[in-house]
């Protein structure tokens, strides 16, 4: 019992002192960017969690796209829907980053008969976070009211979608809409991946377009160490704001999910947020020991 009691406790303190490191740094990224980060930790292997502005609303962004096509799946599963119906694409909807769709869109171009399979849509905004098919996927489970509602049902009662592509980028400081809170969204990505809200097989569809995500390479797959695996979605909006959610593995460590936020700060381009990002997650790899098998 004695010796039980000593192993918790030095459990605890070598999880302060990380907790503790992580935060000056933090705080330190914080006065260099001229911005607010937030990040929430959820270690599954040793049922630990540990937040840095864990409750403070960052915008989604692009995040949200994990949340719509989770809808859509649920919805698979309730039948109301079927990831194989045909969904119109027009010419009309194309916005300002459409890679996938503009191959589909009818008139223009009938090589695809203006239409995608929803399967596909989700494909599309997912792996390449097309922004014409995440409105149409939108669309599909009611609007941005539909996945909030959606959200209140599994128990995320912080997380608000307002807008579709591409006016969910635009969140000025201190406004609620089109926001979450790290905590929020690793719990509520957490539920996704491995709870009880989606069954095995819609869990292993959104495992697979997260894991095969193409458009989050320079963020913490660029630091992930080898033998180790990642699926996660990122977003990227105005005022400086870069998010990332993730979940890493292997076969001898349980899941690590990981929220990183950074809004409100000096950086104007993307490699400059995505560095940050990428020195954030390293640093929390390092203090979980994701590293590399010896």
């Amino acid at each position: 019992m004695k010796r039980l009691f000593l192993f918790a406790l030095f459990s605890l303190c070598s999880f302060t002192v990380l907790a503790s490191d992580l935060d000056i740094t933090l705080r330190q990224t914080e006065q260099q960017i001229d911005g607010k980060i937030g990040v929430a930790v959820f270690d599954s292997q040793t049922n630990t969690s540990w937040n840095f502005n864990g409750n403070k609303r960052f915008p989604m962004m692009s995040a949200f796209k994990t949340l719509v096509c989770a809808n859509v799946l649920y919805d698979v599963q309730q039948h109301k829907l079927s990831l194989t119906n045909k969904i119109k694409v027009t010419k009309a909807g194309l916005i300002n980053w459409n890679p996938i769709t503009q191959n589909f869109v009818g008139a223009d171009g009938q090589r695809f008969g203006g239409q995608m399979s929803l399967q596909s849509v989700c494909g599309a905004a997912m792996l390449m976070s097309d922004n014409y098919a995440a409105n149409l996927a939108l669309v599909q489970v009611g609007g941005p009211q539909g996945v909030t509602k959606f959200l209140r049902m599994i128990g995320d009662k912080t997380t608000r979608l307002d807008h579709f592509e591409p006016k969910v980028n635009y969140v000025e400081k201190g406004a609620q809409n089109d926001t979450t809170t790290p905590i929020a969204m690793m719990n509520t990505i957490k539920k996704l991946l491995t709870g009880n809200v989606l069954d095995s097989e819609n869990k292993a569809q959104l495992k697979f377009w997260m894991t095969n995500n193409m458009v989050s390479d320079g963020l913490a797959r660029a630091v992930l160490p080898t033998g180790w695996k990642i699926a996660d979605r990122s977003g990227g909006g105005v005022n400086g704001s870069r998010t990332l959610t993730a979940m890493v593995w292997n076969k001898q460590h349980k899941p690590l999910f990981i929220g990183i936020f950074i809004d409100n700060s000096k950086l104007k381009t993307l490699p400059e947020l995505n560095q940050v990002v990428a020195s954030i997650s390293a640093r929390i790899f390092n203090k979980y020991h994701i590293v590399e098998p010896h």
